[in-house]
């Protein structure tokens, strides 16, 4: 019963925040950028262990953003990155608030879906649905046009790598982007 209860409050509140919204736009575009993955897991021996991306990996995807307030706004979309040898498939609901002219701060959750094939030994995938918190800046650079900054800290242990002998892995990704709005 108090399932149902709260899921209709907050349904409420979602359905009075985008009435309120209505005079607001909806932005749509794309985004793209560089991924500088640090992998966190423990060794066979219960030692911190893992792999640092060196020279980074690309992302990109599809991007929606509703201005809810003068200040504020929802973002989501669909991001596919890679990191190591594993492909993720990412959505992420970010809250984005305006406090200083093009300058913004963003933040929230984002679910890291792993699609690739348990084809081998070397990887296992122990859960290919993660969910990671993320905080950054967004600074408006032209009216269609952000870089977006911010760090990714996973908050699930996903998959295991047999032969580099690594286990638990977490992927914390630091990431710097350009979003382009049509």
């Amino acid at each position: 019963m108090n399932f149902s209860k709260s899921s209709l409050i907050a349904l409420f509140l979602l359905s009075a925040v985008f009435t309120y919204s209505q005079k607001y736009p909806l932005k749509y575009g794309i985004k793209a950028g560089w991924n500088f993955s640090n992998i966190y897991a423990i060794d066979e021996k219960g030692e911190p262990s893992g792999y640092l991306s060196n020279g980074g990996e690309l992302y990109g995807g599809l991007v929606l953003e509703k201005q809810i307030t003068k200040r504020s706004y929802l973002q989501s979309g669909a991001l596919v990155s890679y990191s190591y040898v594993i492909t993720f498939v990412e959505a992420p609901f970010f809250y984005k608030y305006n406090f200083y002219k093009k300058l913004s701060v963003i933040g929230g959750p984002k679910l890291d879906y792993i699609p690739d094939e348990q084809y081998n030994h070397s990887l296992y995938f122990k859960r290919r649905m993660g969910v990671s918190a993320n905080f950054g800046v967004d600074f408006e650079i032209f009216k269609k046009i952000n870089i977006e900054v911010y760090y990714s800290k996973q908050l699930v242990k996903q998959y295991d790598d047999n032969i580099l002998t690594f286990y638990d892995a977490k992927r914390d990704v630091f990431r710097i982007g350009v979003a382009y709005y049509f």
